[in-house]
């Protein structure tokens, strides 16, 4: 069977994963330029930086299992912890996942606009082509995913327009810092407590084992990123780094950047691993879909792989059906 997979995150590519290992032909379509999503590497200086998620722990057998092969396959190493690993990518997070991805079919810088329904299969609309699919997953952030729909007439009933619209994320602003020397940011490169108002947490990424020069990822929390999230990049570099003054010296910086994550972390999450709507073809998975027994209660690298990896074996199973 042939389906889509809009946005190539860590839930499109594990459920595109999934399909593929189960016999089906999938085709992951990606707005912008390159995969991952928060799982992001960015160049920046001589040197690189995890700008989304710094690492993915571990709570389920499903995982643990993925993240044995991937330790044994030199993908992934573990950063810190001892009773509860934080596990990262060799060469960081954006690295790991594209690696991931190597053999599956996706297509960049193509935005789905619309869908529709011919003769029980998705007829699926995009800036550069029309494709009819016996299924789609969209996992884009749920406000993007809604958004798609309401300008698809007929797909979207009012009961699945509720659940949806209860969805809610909040952003994170993140400084990405290049250094001229090294700065030493706690045992592990990574700070999370006793920062200045507003810093949610720092990571010198040449200490995390990432980087060959020092670079800094500085993510700042919700509500200072609510606040300042439409400001001039410039002006927003110009805060963080004051911020930080006691800690960071202006004249050791030699290039800074700003990363802007709109739906960084779901403010609600559903207790499913993915939603399908009004038994049509078309189901809705990401990381704000949590499995039952997930008891972070939270938008985290693994709830995102779990719903990719759920969510293909249900079109797997629904298609299975009805053949």
């Amino acid at each position: 069977m042939n389906i889509s997979i809009v946005g190539a995150g860590v839930s499109g590519i594990f459920a595109a994963k999934t399909l593929v290992e189960l016999g089906h032909h999938s085709t992951i379509i990606e707005k912008k330029s390159s995969i991952g999503g928060r799982m992001a590497t960015h160049p920046i200086g001589n040197g690189h930086a995890d700008s989304g998620a710094q690492f993915f722990t571990v709570r389920s057998k499903e995982l643990s299992a993925l993240t044995d092969e991937w330790l044994e396959s030199g993908l992934v190493k573990k950063w810190f912890g001892d009773d509860f690993p934080r596990y990262t990518g060799i060469n960081g997070m954006g690295p790991f996942i594209k690696s991931l991805s190597e053999d599956l079919e996706i297509s960049l810088n193509e935005q789905v606009t619309f869908l529709s329904f011919d003769q029980e299969r998705v007829n699926v609309i995009s800036s550069i082509r029309e494709s009819l699919y016996d299924a789609v997953i969209l996992t884009a952030p749920v406000p993007q995913s809604l958004k798609l729909l309401k300008n698809s007439p007929g797909v979207l009933s009012p009961s699945s327009e509720k659940i949806l619209y209860a969805s809610a994320f909040r952003p994170c602003l993140v400084g990405l810092i290049s250094l001229t020397e090294t700065l030493e940011i706690g045992e592990k490169g990574i700070i999370s407590e006793n920062l200045p108002d507003g810093v949610d947490k720092i990571i010198a990424n040449d200490q995390k084992g990432i980087s060959s020069t020092p670079v800094l990822s500085i993510y700042m929390d919700a509500d200072w990123s609510e606040a300042h999230y439409n400001q001039v990049e410039e002006n927003i570099l110009e805060e963080i780094i004051s911020s930080l003054n006691k800690i960071l010296s202006p004249r050791i910086i030699s290039k800074k950047l700003l990363k802007r994550w709109r739906y960084a972390e779901a403010v609600n999450v559903y207790r499913q691993p993915f939603l399908r709507l009004d038994q049509k073809p078309i189901f809705l998975a990401g990381d704000s879909f949590l499995t039952k027994n997930d008891s972070s209660g939270r938008t985290r690298v693994e709830s995102a792989i779990l719903s990719g990896i759920y969510t293909g074996r249900a079109v797997h199973q629904e298609l299975s059906i009805n053949k």
